[in-house]
């Protein structure tokens, strides 16, 4: 009896193993989503003079090192990345008129 009840649990361990052994895991599907209205890099001199001139006035010291704008919705948001004399840089969103904006 001891000699068929461990034939019987090798034959189901073997089984499940085999069961196991074939199994096929399929990748998972990469979706890729582009954001709407995300920022697109411009040349600084494609900047508003408003933006410029808030820069110049509220940041002095700091030099524009790279410009991006995004337009939803038919409003224009500009991103401003600002270096100081020491290269540490931050990003500033101004709208047209050279408001400052809140950091989204």
């Amino acid at each position: 009896m001891k000699k068929v009840f461990i034939a019987a649990a090798l034959f189901a361990a073997l089984g499940f193993n085999a069961a196991y052994a074939n199994t096929v895991i399929a990748p998972k599907a990469q979706i890729s989503v582009t954001a709407e209205n995300e920022f697109e890099a411009i040349e600084t001199d494609q900047l508003p003079q408003a933006v410029k001139d808030a820069v110049a006035k509220s940041y002095e010291g700091q030099t524009i090192k790279a410009a991006y704008v995004k337009n939803e919705e038919g409003v224009k948001t500009y991103k401003v990345t600002l270096a100081d004399a020491e290269g540490k840089t931050s990003d500033v969103l101004f709208n047209e008129k050279g408001e400052v904006l809140p950091a989204k």
